[in-house]
């Protein structure tokens, strides 16, 4: 992997973990996001949403350097092989998919009212930590696999 790539990778985790840790939690404890079925917020952002919103993070990371390590050291030189690598990113991307499935469905006892939330902010935290980061840094010949990279990289001038 370049220089460039890897530090993408870390300034998108390194935002993406102030987001997720610091500032979607603002969102409900400044009644942004309201959570009216929850004695104290402040409580049920420490002991729900934290949890739930690490293992989406943990998941997203671990998909994220899955896919860059596989891409770094593969020996694919073939069109059909780089092509075939396309659907190992998809596969790669149920396991972000699966988590925040699963986090929603361990802490749905904290607030009925905020699964919707949590749902839509997790698909958010994911496209910025997995498909965002593979899809500006993914390296060499696998560059395009991710869906939209070849336009994001335009627009970053990463190509």
């Amino acid at each position: 992997m370049k220089a460039g790539e890897i530090i993408r990778v870390i300034v998108f985790y390194l935002i993406g973990a102030i987001l997720v840790f610091v500032g979607q939690p603002l969102l409900y404890r400044n009644g942004i996001i309201a959570v009216n079925d929850v004695p104290e917020v402040e409580t049920w952002v420490s002991d729900y949403y934290t949890p739930a919103a690490a293992i989406v993070f943990g998941i997203c990371l671990l998909a994220t350097i899955i896919w860059l390590v596989i891409t770094a050291i593969s020996k694919a030189d073939l069109a059909e092989d780089i092509e075939k690598s396309r659907l190992w990113w998809w596969l790669i991307g149920l396991l972000p998919v699966i988590s925040i499935c699963a986090a929603i469905a361990l802490y749905k006892e904290g607030s009925g009212e905020a699964q919707l939330s949590l749902a839509v902010l997790f698909v958010l935290d994911f496209l910025w930590l997995y498909w965002l980061t593979t899809a500006s840094s993914t390296p060499g010949l696998f560059m395009f696999i991710p869906p939209l990279a070849r336009q994001l990289r335009g627009m970053i001038g990463a190509i």
